[in-house]
């Protein structure tokens, strides 16, 4: 536990890592487009013109996925550092400074029913607050629209897991099993973590059960009609590497909340 933290000490850690964090996903080092792009992209099903709106959007990795596609994409970011880097990308994208957590900011994006799909990929495990975006979003779509989320999975990847290698031989020689050991999962907690190795600073972790993330959302009207859990093929991940691990448990969970 290192405390509460507040929104500019969140930031701040983002900040710091948007030149590195672009540059890991333009390299292909990060999950992005391996195991997270195509689970968000099967259950957002996006179509050409609609209008979709990405919240914590980072570098504009995905944003730039959907405009390639067709969509009309609005995409927010708290930090001013990552959407310099979004907008030195390119790609027809009106990007804009919004806080994730703001509801008030995140309502004057559109006039209720303004929206197709909403998308908020990799940020909920970073977030202080995820009701004001539950709430916000609820009025930004219309009936049946949907609004897809991505995050690590709580049950197998935070910071209170820990990666274990265990290595033994027998006759066809070294064998290893690679496990996590979980020592918190129901309660919530708060923490800084590494999301990449060689990072220049850490950053904030809020840790909650699957039970609370989607109880926030059910009490906002969404439903929830459709979750993957991705894992990585095991022939692309390099022997003796810990993410072995989640070639059979999900370091990610992403989901598809949708409004009656």
């Amino acid at each position: 536990m290192n405390g509460e933290p507040s929104g500019d000490d969140v930031r701040e850690a983002w900040d710091a890592m948007a030149s590195f964090w672009d540059e890991q996903m333009e390299a292909g080092n990060t999950w992005q487009r391996g195991l997270i792009q195509p689970s968000v992209e099967r259950l957002l099903g996006l179509r050409s013109g609609e209008r979709v709106l990405e919240i914590a959007c980072g570098n504009g990795e995905f944003s730039r996925r959907m405009a390639e596609v067709g969509a009309e994409v609005i995409a927010t970011d708290f930090s001013e550092a990552m959407l310099e880097r979004a907008r030195a990308r390119g790609g027809d994208i009106r990007y804009l400074l919004v806080d994730g957590t703001d509801e008030r900011a995140l309502a004057a994006l559109g006039s209720p029913g303004s929206f197709d799909a909403i998308v908020c990929n990799m940020a909920i495990m970073d977030m202080r607050e995820i009701d004001p975006m539950a709430s916000a979003a609820a009025g930004l779509v219309g009936p049946g629209g949907r609004f897809v989320f991505s995050t690590t999975h709580p049950a197998f990847n935070g910071n209170d897991v820990a990666r274990v290698v265990e290595q033994t031989e027998d006759d066809t020689g070294v064998v290893r099993r690679y496990s996590v050991k979980v020592s918190g999962y129901i309660t919530p907690v708060t923490g800084k973590g590494v999301a990449l190795e060689g990072q220049p600073v850490t950053q904030w972790y809020f840790h909650r059960p699957i039970s609370v993330i989607f109880e926030v959302f059910f009490r906002h009207g969404w439903v929830l009609d459709g979750l993957e859990e991705p894992v990585l093929p095991i022939e692309r991940v390099p022997d003796g590497s810990t993410n072995r691990i989640f070639s059979e448990l999900p370091g990610v969970l992403v989901a598809r909340m949708r409004r009656p």
